[in-house]
């Protein structure tokens, strides 16, 4: 048996309203079934997200699954990154899918080496898609500190990138477990060491919003776990990365920061100590002092606090004109 081109890894943990749309959209492709596989990581679910996954294994034989006691998504995709044999590897969400008709056009452009692919998405709520983002088709491959500091802008997500695993495997890439927003912390780091990437100016996967989910369930953890990953992120700068990398970190850096903050106070949450001390270092490093020229970050950078507390009582004072 030839080694498949790609390894789609699902990890699964209570999904059963979602998991065998994930993996029918997964199998219902078109390329021969020796091109790829698809590994289903039962995260020790606790509804019947596992038994929808043994009925399709047994129509579709071709299909994997690992059973693990609950170790988080990092740590579900750190499984399957383990027994994936593709030459390339793909992070598919459980509650998401893939395009129809996708994949052939995906194995197409991974007959390179090169390190990192980056795929076009879109966002469905309520059964409608709602926003598209499509990358700019780069003219050949790129460095990942290119990618990162010129075409990321902010969307992180594991899923819209494609990694040669040997790439992986070699900068002993896995995911952070026991956090939340892993994608935030896992992509700087892979691109940091990423030579070859390139772009695909297609739309592969569909990124459900839905009820219940990290992206609209916000907690203090949550907010904590951010400023964690910009703490790791900070440290990054003085580490020796090219001036183009750094360039990229410190405009990360204060977006996610500032965006952090207005979270919070929406959600109201109060900022973790950390985090002020963490924000408020930034007006004196001087690596952040030709960006933070916005009034906005002037703000952030000088009144943390009063910051977080006048958007809060903006969103407090918008829930009771809506009542």
């Amino acid at each position: 048996m030839s080694t498949p081109i790609l390894s789609i890894v699902i990890p699964v943990y209570n999904v059963a309203p979602y998991i065998e749309k994930c993996v029918l959209s997964c199998i219902h492709q078109d390329i021969p079934r020796d091109q790829y596989e698809i590994i289903m990581v039962n995260d020790g679910a606790t509804d019947n997200s596992l038994s929808i996954c043994e009925t399709l294994k047994a129509e579709f034989d071709f299909l994997k699954i690992i059973s693990q006691k609950n170790k988080g998504l990092s740590g579900a995709r750190n499984t399957g990154l383990k027994h994936a044999v593709g030459k390339y590897v793909w992070f598919v969400d459980s509650d998401d899918w893939i395009k129809e008709k996708t994949l052939k056009s995906l194995v197409d452009a991974l007959q390179t080496d090169t390190d990192i692919i980056w795929l076009g998405h879109d966002v469905w709520e309520n059964g409608v898609a709602t926003k598209t983002f499509t990358p700019k088709q780069t003219a050949g491959a790129i460095s990942g500190a290119a990618l990162f500091t010129n075409h990321l802008d902010n969307l992180f997500y594991i899923w819209k990138f494609v990694y040669r695993r040997s790439f992986l495997n070699t900068n002993h890439l896995t995911f952070l477990e026991g956090i939340l927003y892993e994608d935030l912390e896992f992509t700087p780091r892979a691109l940091l060491k990423a030579k070859k990437c390139t772009t695909i100016s297609k739309t592969f996967y569909h990124y459900l919003i839905r009820p219940g989910s990290i992206a609209t369930n916000v907690k203090p953890k949550n907010i904590e776990h951010r400023f964690l990953i910009l703490d790791k992120l900070n440290a990054l700068i003085d580490s020796g990365v090219s001036d183009l990398f750094k360039k990229g970190l410190v405009k990360v850096i204060l977006h996610t920061a500032d965006s952090t903050i207005r979270l919070a106070s929406r959600s109201h949450v109060k900022l973790p100590t950390n985090a002020i001390t963490l924000v408020k270092s930034f007006k004196t490093n001087k690596n952040y002092s030709s960006s933070i020229q916005s009034t906005s970050y002037k703000l952030m950078v000088n009144y943390p606090k009063p910051y977080y507390s006048l958007f809060k009582m903006y969103h407090s004072l918008r829930s009771i004109i809506k009542k």
